[in-house]
C-alpha cells in the first residue's frame, strides 16, 4: 500500500506566534500537568495488561475429555480388564490422530483447520490421560502391539501432501473403524466395570469426531 504523508498539524502556525516567554510557561505548565496525570494512566494501562495476562482465558474443557478424566480418578486403573482396553483405546486413538493431523494440513479453508485443530487437541489430551493410567506391563503390551499392529489405510508419510478429499476420505475410514473395534470391546466388559465404560467413552468420542468430518464432507460436495 502507498504510503501517505501525515497530515500538516494545524496549530503549528498558531504556536509559532507566541513569545517566547508565554510559550516556555505554557509548555513548562503543561508538561508538569502532563507528568501528573499521566502516571496513574500508566500504571492503570500497566495494570490492565498484567490483569489481561494474568486472566488469559483457559482451554474450554472438552466433555469427551473430561468425562475420561473423572473415569480414570474413581476407577481401579490398575486391574487387567481396564488395562487391556486402555491399551487399545490409545492405539486406536493414536492412529485416529495420524489421520486427523494430516487432514488439518491439508485444509481447504482456516474454517476447516481450526475445526480440524480442535479434534487433534481433543484426541491428543484423550491419549494423554490413558497413557497416564498405564502400568508398566501395559506400556510394554501396547509396545509389542504395535508393532504388530497392520498398516491402515495409507500410512501417514504417504498421506504427505494428498489433497484435502484424500486425507478427510482416509481419516474418516480410520475412525469408523476405531469407533467399530471400541463398541466390540464394551460388549465384552462387565456391565458397571470401568473397563465397559472406558471403551464407551473411548467409542463416543470417535464417533464424534467421525460425524463431525463427515458433515464436513457433505458440506463440501455440496
Amino acid at each position: 500500500m502507498p504510503s501517505w504523508p501525515p497530515p500538516p498539524l494545524l496549530f503549528h502556525n498558531a504556536t509559532s506566534c507566541m513569545s517566547t516567554e508565554a510559550h516556555e510557561r505554557q509548555t513548562g505548565s503543561t508538561a508538569a500537568e502532563d507528568e501528573q496525570e499521566a502516571d496513574p494512566e500508566q500504571f492503570s494501562g500497566r495494570s490492565l495488561l498484567l490483569a489481561d495476562e494474568d486472566e488469559a482465558p483457559s482451554e474450554v474443557p472438552n466433555p469427551d475429555v473430561e468425562a475420561l478424566r473423572a473415569l480414570v480418578a474413581e476407577a481401579d486403573c490398575q486391574c487387567a480388564p481396564y488395562q487391556s482396553v486402555a491399551v487399545a483405546a490409545v492405539q486406536i486413538l493414536e492412529k485416529a490422530l495420524r489421520y486427523e493431523r494430516q487432514a488439518a494440513s491439508a485444509a481447504l479453508s482456516l474454517g476447516q483447520q481450526e475445526k480440524m485443530r480442535s479434534m487433534v487437541e481433543t484426541a491428543e489430551q484423550a491419549v494423554s490421560v490413558l497413557r497416564d493410567t498405564l502400568t508398566a506391563q501395559g506400556h510394554k503390551v501396547m509396545h509389542l502391539c504395535t508393532e504388530k499392529s497392520p498398516v491402515g489405510p495409507a500410512s501417514a508419510a504417504d498421506d504427505a501432501g494428498q489433497p484435502w478429499w484424500f486425507t478427510l476420505s482416509n481419516a474418516l475410514e480410520v475412525l469408523e473403524q476405531g469407533t467399530d473395534q471400541m463398541t466390540s470391546l464394551t460388549t465384552g466388559q462387565s456391565p458397571g466395570s470401568a473397563a465397559r465404560e472406558l471403551s464407551q467413552l473411548t467409542a463416543q468420542l470417535l464417533r464424534s469426531h467421525h460425524d463431525a468430518l463427515l458433515l464436513e464432507a457433505e458440506e463440501w460436495i455440496s
